[in-house]
């Protein structure tokens, strides 16, 4: 586990832990639920391929992939913002 240590800041956790550096960086797709849920359908039909390579990980994982499958995972967000 990580040497440093965690801050809590009004109910939300901090990690203050940097990410590997071979999982590339993403920026987050900063909407709420609702544009969200809206976009939804036009989210899956595009990023499909990404969403399935993610939910196979995982499934290879036995759902305990977090960071083996982080990589996936920026790829469904980085697609997801693209939208």
């Amino acid at each position: 586990m990580s040497t440093r240590q965690s801050r809590f800041s009004q109910q939300v956790l901090l990690d203050t832990t940097p990410l590997p550096s071979n999982i590339p960086p993403v920026k987050e797709v900063g909407a709420s639920s609702a544009p969200l849920m809206s976009a939804s359908f036009f989210i899956g039909a595009r990023c499909k391929a990404f969403g399935d390579d993610y939910m196979k990980c995982k499934e290879e994982a036995f759902g305990k992939g977090e960071v083996e499958c982080m990589r996936e995972g920026r790829k469904v967000t980085r697609c997801a913002a693209s939208v």
